[in-house]
């Protein structure tokens, strides 16, 4: 087995900044690898390309979340620390073992990942207990609120985040995200200062176009993520990495050997279905036409037989 790559982040800022050359520009990324560099061409937009020759196997990219949102039904299921998923185990009840001391409804794996969740998650557990059960709000709505909680439980402002990430900014979106920030503002937060308004509009804003789905081993989606580092890396039919959640983190490993200088991808969609289909999911949800190998007929068989899943998921082997 090949080791991941161990890699020192590069300090942090407060905001992203950039530096334009001629044909490029440089951006500066809060956490960003060392071994990484984000910046924006005219071909790819903004984009992460690696500095170093990265081993097959070897993580490309590991980030913490900034926030993550387990859905309702998937609470008592998921560690909210790491992402384990329970495993029915008899005398579980389908239940994972260690709950909030709150009673906010939400679970852990271990005890070491509750009291490693638990100075953020004092955050957040009052206004968890304010949205759950019935009240009155849709389901989109309440992932809202769970996303909003989520963020608000992170002690860095918002301002940090916000900037790199690409918003999705069509009039129903834009309405949505403004019920959803007048229902947060709404819960009972006590003495704690929140974000200037408009904030936590802009924040649910990114959502659509940037977050990472969060999935059990049946293919279900059980919770997403918001990551800005990893958001900049772009899509491909025809990835050079697999991007998974595990350990409380989203990361992406490398599929094959890549070259210093390459720019780093993974496939936004599941490659089943026919090209039109691909296609039209990425126009869909991310609003750009894909020009990769795959999608200008290239053959990608090789490719396929080796990481193709039947279900249309990337896999490693």
């Amino acid at each position: 087995m090949i080791p991941p790559l161990v890699v020192i982040p590069a300090p942090e800022a407060d905001v992203q900044s950039s530096i334009e050359t001629e044909t490029e520009t440089e951006i500066t990324i809060p956490g960003l690898p060392s071994h990484l560099r984000c910046h924006s061409t005219p071909s790819s937009g903004r984009t992460v390309s690696t500095r170093i020759d990265l081993r097959k196997g070897s993580t490309a990219l590991r980030e913490v979340p900034f926030a993550h949102a387990i859905h309702y039904a998937a609470r008592g299921t998921t560690c909210d620390a790491c992402f384990a998923q329970c495993d029915d185990s008899p005398g579980t009840g389908g239940l994972l073992r260690y709950a909030c001391d709150g009673g906010c409804g939400v679970r852990y794996c271990t005890e070491p990942c509750r009291r490693q969740s638990l100075p953020r998650h004092e955050r957040a557990c009052h206004l968890i207990r304010q949205t759950n059960g019935k009240n009155g709000h849709s389901r989109l709505m309440n992932e809202s609120l769970s996303l909003l909680i989520a963020l608000s439980s992170n002690d860095r402002p918002l301002r940090g985040v916000m900037g790199m990430m690409m918003e999705d900014g069509t009039k129903k979106d834009r309405r949505d995200t403004a019920r959803a920030e007048t229902n947060f503002r709404a819960l009972a937060h006590g003495d704690v200062e929140l974000e200037r308004p408009g904030a936590y509009a802009a924040a649910l804003g990114v959502k659509k176009l940037n977050a990472f789905g969060i999935f059990n081993s049946h293919g279900d989606e059980v919770a997403y993520a918001l990551c800005p580092a990893l958001a900049m890396v772009n899509h491909s039919c025809l990835p050079n990495c697999q991007q998974i959640s595990d350990g409380g983190s989203c990361r992406l490993r490398a599929l094959r050997d890549i070259e210093a200088g390459e720019e780093l991808s993974y496939s936004y969609v599941s490659l089943e279905g026919t090209d039109v289909e691909r296609k039209g999911a990425i126009v869909d949800n991310w609003e750009f036409i894909c020009r990769c190998h795959r999608c200008r007929g290239g053959d990608c068989s090789a490719f396929d037989v080796a990481h193709v899943c039947y279900c249309g998921a990337v896999c490693y082997e």
